[in-house]
């Protein structure tokens, strides 16, 4: 029986070691799941790590960073990890969309109307996952463009015609989230599943932990673990971050 569910409902590996041992499996195919965190939990690292494994696994890739330039995320990931960004988006296993895309500068030039604005950006990401046509994706952080919108309600509205565009194309998806404006709960209970990263002071070290709050479908484990970054990435451990 649990290999006719296994074939019916598909799993994409993380691509992070310990990650994919808490979900049952990895993540369903096609779904839209949201990582969040704080600035400096990981959360980046989390879905760059997501994206260079499926690449490597000859899974195209494609990367949309609405609020830094690309130059910047390669760089980052290639001097902290020797991840080659630069080169598989040479050799086209991988496209990144960035902030000098013209519908993205035109946000940063202009006052445009906010909900516009994510009207604008929602059909630039249809039109890139059907040029791309991904089977991993990657949105970096949102939340400062939904901030601007005053109703909940349309954020709401908002949040649903992004997802349900990115579950259209079939593509597995990694949305990262900030913490800082408090819009992360409208995003997570839109996504199909919602992990929590967070760095805390425990005596006198500070640690990196991990937390799977949801993932439909799927048997999550309940407990907080300790999240590792190292030169090779990120992985989950089997250790609790308290005493």
């Amino acid at each position: 029986m649990a290999g006719v569910q296994s074939n019916k409902f598909p799993r994409v590996k993380s691509g992070i070691p310990g990650y994919d041992e808490l979900v049952d499996g990895g993540f369903h195919r096609g779904t839209v799941n949201t990582i969040t965190g704080s600035s400096g939990t990981g959360k980046t690292v989390f879905a760059s790590q997501f994206i260079h494994y499926g690449v490597k696994n000859s899974e195209k890739g494609m990367i949309v960073t609405p609020s830094e330039s690309a130059e910047y995320l390669k760089r980052e990931m290639s001097s902290s990890f020797g991840w080659d960004f630069a080169g598989m988006e040479k050799e086209g296993k991988l496209s990144i969309v960035d902030v000098t895309d013209p519908v993205l500068r035109l946000q940063k030039s202009i006052e445009v109307d906010p909900v516009d604005f994510l009207i604008n950006f929602r059909k630039l990401v249809e039109r890139k996952l059907e040029e791309v046509k991904p089977t991993r994706l990657f949105i970096d952080d949102l939340t400062a463009f939904f901030m601007a919108v005053e109703a909940p309600f349309k954020v709401r509205s908002l949040t649903d015609d992004l997802f349900g565009t990115i579950r259209s194309s079939g593509a597995t998806s990694v949305v990262t989230i900030g913490t800082a404006f408090g819009m992360n709960q409208f995003l997570e209970y839109g996504a199909d599943s919602a992990t929590l990263l967070n760095r805390e002071r425990i005596g006198n070290n500070l640690i990196r932990s991990i937390y799977i709050m949801k993932m439909r479908g799927s048997k999550i484990a309940s407990s907080i673990r300790v999240l590792d970054i190292s030169d090779e990435g990120m992985a989950v451990s089997s250790l609790s971050p308290y005493p």
